[in-house]
């Protein structure tokens, strides 16, 4: 008896440990700009951006949130969508953007719970594309 309990217990430690996560630091590729974003429960910090136009871009979105469901949508100054990315929970979430025309965009978590969106309580802000000088 004492043997199985003992093999259970190993079993059970060995089926829990999973291969080593690496952790890289993110590095936008050359010639690309690399902005942070955080998304907690119903904001972005900060909540306005400003990145160079007519160059590509990386967002690094971190989450903090473990359990609540998070999306980072970005509208052209027209209201199209130009991304619409699910965010990892507790994690970080990389959105590469082509090249902006000069302009202000709007970005939004469009998520909501029992009938109120994130974007409705401040989960919103602006990214503004400005020319090189």
């Amino acid at each position: 008896m004492k043997r199985w309990l003992v093999l259970g217990f190993l079993a059970l430690a060995v089926g829990c440990s999973g291969a080593p996560v690496r952790e890289e630091a993110v590095t936008a590729a050359p010639g690309e700009r690399l902005v942070d974003l955080k998304a907690a429960s119903y904001s972005f910090t900060p909540a306005h951006l400003s990145v160079p136009a007519d160059r590509p871009v990386v967002i690094r979105i971190r989450t903090e949130d473990t359990l609540i469901p998070h999306s980072f949508i970005l509208e052209s100054p027209g209201g199209n969508i130009i991304v619409r990315q699910s965010l990892t929970k507790g994690g970080e979430t990389l959105v590469r953007l082509a090249p902006l025309p000069a302009g202000t965009y709007v970005f939004y978590c469009d998520k909501s719970f029992l009938g109120s969106s994130h974007r409705m309580k401040g989960m919103e802000g602006k990214l503004e594309a400005l020319p090189e000088k």
